[in-house]
Order: structure tokens, then sequence, then C-alpha cells
């Protein structure tokens, strides 16, 4: 009994402690914001505070949820439409392969009930393909003297070619072992088959898939197994079931075999080489997409997020089982993509802050009761409002100095997916052009350092090498163009090594040359840099090729990919005031209004140029400080100066104030001489400021003494300008930067 007494006891003491937590809060909440025994204008004072501060609170609260549930409903919609794209590739994949697989069993069904004569079976599968678009061949293929006793082998089919619809007979012997789509159904039964080449036909190109199901001799007892039924698919008809969805610019699908085996991927060589997804996850030493893809493969539905060590990609994979043959339709949605542009979250965020910030302002005046007027309780609220005021600056300069998003915005390469994704189209308007496809060239770069010699020219020295195929690249020339270099006496391309090995070949060139960039200095000191170095092949424009030459990254030549690691760029590199922040390979497409001279140039529309990019930060810290420093003692100097100083002493605050203008105007001038630029920097409405409030300053006293009985003056000898010396500063700058980085 006294063990239950204790147990209710326990919980009705942490009841009694909260309530005695919550009535404090109540009771100091009630007694800072009533009034009682004040003036009207005090009154006033208060009520004004109370319902900005809480339309400022309400503002925020709203934005804030508002904000939150937009990031939420933007990846939700994302992953939602990859979840749907995944299912509906599998069911339309389950439907069409459906058709095959029915018209295979209908014609075997028949020949086993003796329904269709051997006479009559060419032209019902002549029948059937026509019915069925779609279909690459349907036939049957019967056992050795099955079909007649003169004949051994015996496999008519009716194939589309060309769109026309041709008989034709397989002349080779389909009962050896190579052949497992043979031997697997008179073993096994009716099945879908792995997918495989005609090696022995040209019928196509492709990997072709198929259903296979025997069928048996009606005239006998035992219904002996007299030869299989197929029909056929080419894996090109599944392609462009996975090619119609839109996943974004790098997001990509893919299908496996039950096995594992691919049978569509964005990379060729994986489906045509018919590469196993799990010997990739071996190399790649992948184990948790190997668990999920055996997880897919048993049936279940799989939804995970993934993070490629080599690129730093995120992204969220979707893998669903079809009903019909087990194969697994999955979906690869770079989550990178659908992030918001830094800009436009900064602004957002920005606008919270304020929201935020006038709520605490408001707040303040009511906790401390500085409606009540006195010069202390004003003097404390002063001392508060500056420092939100500063907090608030910090909090702008944060979201300027975060890093940059790129994948949303630019068209980053990180991986041959991914450039096969963005190279698409180029395939497609090659076909436009009745010209050849794209010829792509294997390209590297390696930054060895660059100093940047001016304002607007970085000089950079370094590596690019290419990598060319015998029977692939015969016909191009040798040479890359550097499209931003100027040609001055420093200028250096030269072939540094070249060496051949397995069919193939690559050519490297030491490059050392002057990088003219028209930098953006407007958020000086808190700005970046962009060198660009734009390559292209020397024969982009040879009209003879009547084929684009575009170049590629060599993503085997790098280790990681990351932007983040800075790939391609010495780490030894000294950089003097600045930091490398990333690196990266990205396409621009541009459209060359011009045929350069060369008649026989296909039109460059969205033609893709390849940059390798190196992000630079400035180091602000120490040059803020240096520069800010300055003006920090001068306006606190003049702020000395307002609290020292009388009507009586006018001439000598003048003084003062030509001496620091003096000073700030050196101090600008440095400023200037480090940076050419037309626009004003960022830095430099601190300068402005600084003038305006010496020139307020200035203003106040020669007014003062004026007319020192003004009341605006006589209350507690200028106190009215004291107190809002500093908070309205800090409100100026504020309100200058967000207007530079909004």
């Amino acid at each position: 009994m006294k063990i239950n007494k204790q147990i209710e006891e326990q919980p009705m003491k942490e009841q009694n402690k909260y309530q005695k937590i919550i009535t404090k809060i109540y009771l100091f909440l009630y007694k800072k914001l009533t009034i009682n025994n004040a003036s009207k204008p005090q009154i006033a004072a208060f009520y004004t505070s109370l319902i900005l501060g809480g339309i400022s609170l309400t503002f925020a609260i709203l934005g804030s949820l508002l904000y939150t549930l937009e990031q939420k409903e933007t990846f939700d919609n994302a992953k939602q439409q990859a979840q749907r794209a995944t299912s509906r590739v599998a069911l339309e994949i389950d439907r069409r392969l459906y058709f095959a697989q029915e018209s295979a069993v209908s014609v075997a069904n028949n020949l086993s009930s003796g329904k269709l004569s051997d006479g009559e079976l060419l032209e019902r599968l002549k029948l059937e393909l026509e019915e069925n678009i779609d279909f690459l061949d349907i036939g049957v293929a019967y056992k050795p003297f099955a079909y007649r006793s003169d004949v051994r082998f015996y496999a008519p089919y009716y194939a589309r070619i060309d769109n026309k619809i041709e008989l034709n007979e397989t002349q080779f012997n389909y009962t050896k072992p190579k052949y497992a789509w043979y031997s697997n159904t008179l073993n096994k039964g009716p099945n879908w088959g792995e997918p495989y080449f005609w090696s022995d036909t040209n019928l196509s190109s492709d990997p072709v898939v198929g259903f296979f199901t025997p069928f048996y001799n009606p005239n006998t007892e035992d219904k002996s197994t007299r030869g299989i039924v197929y029909s056929e698919y080419s894996l090109t008809k599944i392609l462009e079931i996975v090619q119609s969805l839109n996943l974004g610019r790098t997001g990509y699908g893919f299908i496996i075999s039950e096995t594992g085996t691919y049978l569509y991927h964005p990379n060729e060589e994986y489906f045509k080489a018919q590469v196993n997804v799990f010997d990739i996850t071996y190399q790649q030493q992948d184990e948790k997409l190997r668990e999920l893809i055996v997880k897919a493969l048993k049936g279940t539905p799989v939804e995970a997020n993934l993070t490629d060590k080599v690129t730093g990609q995120n992204s969220w994979l979707f893998l669903r089982q079809t009903n019909l043959n087990g194969w697994v339709v999955g979906i690869v949605f770079i989550q990178d993509e659908i992030i918001p542009d830094s800009a436009v979250t900064r602004q957002k965020l920005i606008a919270l802050s304020l929201a935020y910030l006038w709520s605490a302002v408001f707040l303040s005046v009511l906790l401390f009761k500085a409606y009540l007027g006195g010069v202390k309780r004003i003097s404390f609220l002063s001392f508060i409002i500056s420092i939100l005021f500063v907090i608030n600056l910090g909090f702008v300069w944060n979201l300027v100095l975060k890093a940059r998003t790129y994948t949303a915005t630019r068209n980053l390469l990180l991986s041959d997916t991914g450039v096969r994704q963005l190279l698409a189209p180029q395939i497609e308007l090659s076909k436009e052009l009745n010209q050849e496809p794209p010829l792509v060239v294997p390209t590297g770069v390696f930054i060895q350092s660059f100093d940047l010699t001016s304002p607007k020219d970085a000089f950079v020295t370094g590596y690019i090498w290419q990598t060319y195929e015998d029977g692939v690249h015969d016909d191009l020339s040798r040479g890359i163009i550097l499209a931003d270099a100027i040609e001055d006496s420093d200028y250096e391309l030269r072939e540094d090594y070249r060496y051949k090995k397995d069919g193939l070949e690559v050519i490297g060139w030491y490059f050392a040359y002057t990088l003219r960039m028209d930098f953006n200095f407007s958020y000086y000191p808190f700005d970046d840099k962009d060198l660009k170095i734009r390559i292209l092949h020397q024969d982009f424009n040879n009209g003879e090729l009547n084929r684009r030459v575009i170049l590629t990254p060599d993503f085997q030549s790098y280790t990681v990919i990351n932007p983040r690691t800075a790939p391609g760029v010495d780490k030894e590199i000294v950089l003097g005031e600045w930091y490398l922040r990333d690196s990266f390979f990205e396409y621009v497409f541009k459209t060359y209004n011009t045929n350069f001279g060369v008649i026989n140039a296909a039109p460059k529309t969205d033609f893709p140029e390849l940059q390798f990019t190196v992000i630079l930060q400035r180091s602000f810290l120490g040059l803020f400080i240096a520069k800010l420093g300055p003006m920090i003692v001068v306006l606190t100097l003049l702020f000395a100066v307002l609290l020292v100083s009388n009507p009586e002493q006018t001439m000598e605050v003048l003084g003062a104030c030509a001496g620091f203008v003096f000073i700030v105007i050196l101090d600008q001038v440095t400023v200037r001489e480090q940076i050419i630029t037309k626009g004003i920097v960022y830095l430099e409405y601190f300068y402005f400021v600084v003038y305006l409030y010496i020139f307020l300053v200035s203003v106040n006293f020669i007014l003062w003494s004026l007319n020192p009985n003004l009341s605006l003056f006589k209350y507690k000898d200028n106190f009215i300008f004291k107190a809002i010396y500093w908070p309205t500063m800090l409100k100026v700058l504020l309100l200058m930067t967000i207007l530079v980085f909004i």
C-alpha cells in the first residue's frame, strides 16, 4: 500500500512543479503587459507597442510556418512525382509485356490442343505480329525432328524489319547450351528470359528480351514436348517508356531483370554489355544499395535516401517490381535539383528575420517598460535595440556567406549518367539535322596555380588531357581551344605528354595563360569569384565531320568528383586573401550567331560548351575587421563627442567632425584602389553612413547652439539624439545590407 501511495504522489509532485512554473510565467507577463496610473501618451505608446509587436510576431510565426510548409511541399511533390513515375513504368511494362506473353501462350495452347496445325502456323504467327505493333518478332522452335522426320531443325519466325513484316528461319543449332532460352524453357516451362543479343542474325543490334513457353504434341498420350513458342521485344521499346519520364535534368530511370542484369540504363554500355547491378555494387563497395535491390527483387517496394560518396549528390531511390516477370523498375531523383535558388531562399529568410526583429523590438519596449519614459529605461532600450540590429546584420551576413546552391540553377556534370541525360537532346538534334550522333571526347583538367593579377584578370597554369579511342576518334584531329585565353607574352599551350595503350590514346597539354573574367564586386568583401576555363575541341566547327564534337568530363581520372572536395585543383595552391570553396565541370549551352566562316558547318544551337569552374570565396574576416575597425572607432568617438559636448563647444565639435571626415575619406580611397569597378560595392555603404552621421552630429550641434531652449534639445541635454544614435545608424546599415543582398 505504501508503495502504491508513493507512486501516486510522484506524478502529483511533478504536476505541481509544472503548474508553479506556468503560474510564474503568467504573473510575469501579466505584470509586464498591464499598465496602471499612466498618462495618455504612455498608454498610447503601450498599446501601440503591444499591437505592433503582436502583428509582427504573428507575421513571423505564420511566415515561418508557410516557409516550412513550402519547403516540405516542394520536396513532397517531387518525391510523389518520382513515386508515381516508378509505379507508372512498372504498370506500363506489365501491360505491354502481357500482350507478348498472352500471344505466345495462345499460339502454344492452340498447337498443343490441335486447334492449330503446322500448316496454319505461319499464317497465325504473321497475324499475331500484325496485331501487336510493339513486337520485334514471334516464332516457334521445334525440337529436333519434331516437325518432320527428315528435318532436324525447324524454327520459322516473323520479324518486323524496317516496318515490314518478313518471314525468316533460324539457321543455327539453337539446342546448343549457349542458347539458354531453349534449354531453360524445356526444363522450367514458361518463362521470361534474360536479355541477349541476336549474335547470329542482323535482325536487331539492341538487346532482346522475350517470353518463351513450350507446346506439346497433341497426338501422343504423354503430351510430349514438341517445341517452343516465343515472342520477343527489343529493349528499345522499353527504353522509350523510361525516356518519357520527366525526372529533372540529371534524374534517371533504370530496369533490371530478376537476376540483376540491366535491361535499361541511360549509360548504354550497361545494358548493351549486359552488366549486372550486383557486380557494380561490389566494385563500389555499396552494401546498402545491394541490400535495397535484393529487397526489391523479393517483391518489396523500396524508397530510400542515398548520398553518392563520389559526387556528393543526395538522391531518392525508388524500386518497384513488375508483377509479370519479376523485373525491377528503379527511379533515381536528384534531391539537390529541387533545392530553391540560394538568392530566393535568402530573400524569404531575410523577410522572416525582419518580422522577428520588430516583434523583439516592440516586446522589449513592453518588457522594460520603456513606454513610461525615463533616461535609464530609454538608454537600456536603445542598447537592446542596437544589439538586436547587430544580430540581424550578422544573420544576413551569414546567409550571404553560406555556400551557393549550384545544382538547381546550373548544369553540373557529376556522373556519366548525368552527362548522358544532358546530352540526350543533342542526339535528337543531330537526327533533325541529318547528322551522325555527337562524338564525345573525355577531357580532364588539373589546375596547378592561379594568380589574381588584377581585379579582372587571373593567370592560370595547369594541365588538360583528352582520351581518344581507336575506331571512334580516327577522323578527329588532336587539339583544344581555350576560349577565354588572352594570347599575350605569357600565353603557353604545349603538348606535354602522349601515350597509347589498348587502343586508347591519352594526350596531355600544359597551359599557362591570362584568364579575363567579368568579376562582380558589388558584394565586397563578401564576394566570390567564378574562374571559368572554357574548353572546346579544335574540330568543334569542322563541317566535313557532319557531326558535333562535344567534350565530356573524364570522370575516371578523378577519385572523387564532389564539388566540395575541389577536384582538379592542387591542394597546395596559394590563394592569399581567398580560399578555395568548390570546383566542378559544367555545361553552358550556347547558341553562336555565326558559322565561323565554314560554309558546311552545321548551325551551333544550344551547343554544350564544357567549362571547368573554380569558386573562390574571399576570406572576409581579416579584411572586414581591417576596414570596419577604423569606422567603428570613428563612430564611437563621434558618439563620445555627442555625449560630453555642449552647445558652447560647437566649433570644437565641427573641427572634430572635419577630422573624422578626412580619416574616412582616406580609408575609402584605399578600398577603391584595391578594386576597380564602376558601381558601388557593399563596404562603401558603411562609409556613406559614417559621412551621414558626421553630418547629422554637426547639424545637431549647430541647431542646438542656435536654439538651446528648444524642448527637443533641452530635454536631458540633447538626450533624444544620444538615445537614437546607435539604433538608427544600425537600422540604416541593416536597410542598406538588405537592399544590396536581397
